[in-house]
């Protein structure tokens, strides 16, 4: 087993007993030729490597910053020999066609830059921008999944608690219902394999299963269990308040996303049936009653059918989308 698989294992907490992390061959050439550049760059990172773990991004600091750095790289030189195969070949190639106007197709020395910039440096960088926003995004994902799912969770672990099952067995079924709870599954299988596989006590396993939590909720609940159990509280009430508060809270949500989507549907009904209809009628009014710029009125026609309607009923998909996926536990 290599050093590399052993640190991205370690960076995700996971035992060698446990869900092996295997690079893939472009990470393994990543560590091998960036690797330096990635420990110098992540000397004091601890805020990145908090953000890798709780992204589940199996890398640690200077293992992330190595492969952005592959790509980056492989993104140049890919763009280079682009941009060196268009001007050697493509350009001659383009000279000797010939346009509509029976003249021949002239690449200009601007556009060949223009070209070039993009391939060579824009692209690069949007690489470089995607690898730097990527550990947050995928925190933020997963702490909307989390957050969501929370109070499904919780009622369940109450229920379990109520059966006198055990927080272990409690996060083992967690964990195997990773289709219903999602993220929460995933960290609940992390608790379940560091106290079963490793050894480890449940109480400082759940402490630091707080600290990789992208989810201030799901941390706050985890941290309960930590309190209740060091302060040799009932768990089962525990389980019951927090089921019954987070389905509270729930209900709260839901009626407020609810009261959002009336909102929106009014505003739906004004700007994307009413206003439509009104402006086609003002504009064939207009089309047919104006002795001048008839031209003109036609082309606000086709711009009011295929543009500025079809953007209007894009946007109110992207919120009722957005608003419907709040209250979703799918």
């Amino acid at each position: 087993m290599c050093s590399s698989d052993l640190e991205a294992r370690r960076a995700l907490g996971q035992s060698e007993l446990v869900a092996p992390v295997v690079l893939s061959g472009l990470q393994s050439l990543s560590l091998l030729l960036f690797g330096w550049l990635g420990r110098l760059l992540t000397k004091d990172s601890f805020k990145l490597k908090r953000q890798l773990v709780q992204a589940r991004i199996p890398l640690l600091p200077a293992g992330y910053v190595a492969h952005a750095a592959m790509q980056v790289f492989a993104t140049f030189i890919a763009g280079l020999a682009l941009v060196f195969a268009f001007i050697a070949v493509g350009v001659p190639f383009l000279a000797q066609m010939t346009g509509p106007n029976g003249e021949p197709i002239i690449v200009s020395e601007f556009i060949q830059a223009i070209l070039a910039l993009v391939l060579i440096i824009v692209l690069p960088l949007l690489i470089v921008m995607v690898n730097w926003l990527e550990p947050a995004m995928r925190i933020g994902s997963r702490a909307k999944d989390m957050d969501r799912k929370l109070p499904f969770a919780a009622s369940y672990t109450a229920a379990m608690a109520a059966a006198n099952a055990t927080p272990a067995m409690i996060f083992k079924s967690l964990a195997r219902s990773e289709d219903i709870y999602g993220e929460i599954s995933k960290d609940a299988a992390w608790v379940y394999h560091s106290v079963e596989f490793i050894g480890r006590d449940l109480v400082s396993t759940l402490k630091e299963a707080v600290d990789r939590s992208p989810s201030e909720r799901f941390a706050e609940f985890l941290q309960g269990i930590v309190g209740t159990l060091t302060s040799g509280g009932n768990l089962k009430l525990y389980f019951l308040n927090r089921s019954e508060y987070y389905a509270q809270a729930n209900r709260m949500h839901v009626k407020s996303v609810i009261q959002q989507m009336a909102l929106f549907a009014e505003a739906y009904v004004v700007m994307a049936v009413a206003l439509p209809i009104f402006a086609m009628i003002m504009a064939v009014i207009t089309f047919w009653v104006s002795g001048s710029g008839m031209k003109l009125e036609e082309e606000h026609l086709y711009m009011m059918v295929f543009g500025m309607f079809p953007m209007i009923q894009i946007f109110f998909a992207y919120i009722f989308l957005s608003l419907s996926n709040e209250v979703s536990i799918d």
